[in-house]
């Protein structure tokens, strides 16, 4: 009995975890639509608060960004995948594997973000905003694979039945 409230408490902080982060990285990426959007409506300095907001963030080159209404968002193609892929894959992953296969998904998720950056850097290869926010996304939740720090229901489990005997 014991047991069963302790992972009903575990499981209700796991989802209100999920719940905050998911939204905070959702807003981020709605945000990076919102200014351009806003400045479209309203004339050009309004929005700009929003671009300041986010430019901790992101290099926010307008080359590197997708555009809507004729003005950049305000996140480059691959921050808005990367938060992208992170707000989502709060709400709609649920890992259930150890955390050294999901380390190994992260890891392989992140990869091509990484060798796409690489080859831009060192190359004169420059590749374009749609594979930019796909590797973004990849990218994103290949970072949530790494970085979700709870365990899987079945490890959860396996501890507490340690923790009992």
């Amino acid at each position: 009995m014991l047991i069963n409230i302790k992972m009903k408490y575990i499981q209700n902080i796991n989802k209100v975890i999920r719940i905050i982060f998911g939204i905070f990285f959702l807003s981020l990426s709605l945000l990076a639509i919102i200014a351009p959007t806003y400045q479209s409506i309203c004339g050009y300095p309004k929005g700009e608060k929003i671009y300041s907001l986010l430019s901790p963030i992101c290099h926010q080159y307008p080359t590197r960004s997708i555009w809507i209404f004729d003005r950049p968002f305000a996140l480059c193609s691959r921050c808005f995948g990367g938060y992208l892929g992170l707000g989502i894959s709060y709400f709609i992953i649920h890992p259930k594997q150890k955390y050294l296969f999901r380390l190994l998904k992260g890891i392989i998720l992140v990869i091509p973000g990484i060798t796409d950056g690489i080859f831009q850097l060192m190359t004169i290869y420059e590749s374009s905003n749609i594979i930019r926010l796909i590797t973004g996304i990849l990218g994103g939740i290949g970072i949530f694979y790494i970085l979700y720090p709870f365990k899987s229901v079945k490890d959860k489990k396996e501890d507490l039945n340690e923790n009992i005997t």
